[in-house]
């Protein structure tokens, strides 16, 4: 016989989650803009690696921009820093 959870007790679950889940959101979305604008300020880069890395760092969540930072940055940045 397979038991459920009670809606409560499912809502109680995720609300005692929520200080664990809020920053780790926030640090995903902080890479994924980070990586975001680092791509887009980069100058030489075809347009079509240009979009697969936009596909990389969205869909693939927080490995995507992760794996940018430290693999796609073989460049230096228009303003040279």
């Amino acid at each position: 016989m397979i038991t459920t959870t009670p809606l409560r007790a499912r809502l109680k679950t995720i609300e005692n989650m929520l200080p664990l889940l809020i920053p780790l959101y926030v640090i995903q979305l902080a890479l994924m803009i980070i990586a975001l604008i680092d791509l887009f300020k980069r100058e030489g880069m075809k347009s079509n690696t240009r979009l697969i890395w936009v596909f990389v760092i969205i869909l693939i969540n927080t490995i995507g921009p992760i794996v940018y930072l430290l693999a796609g940055r073989k460049d230096k940045p228009i303003d040279g820093d």
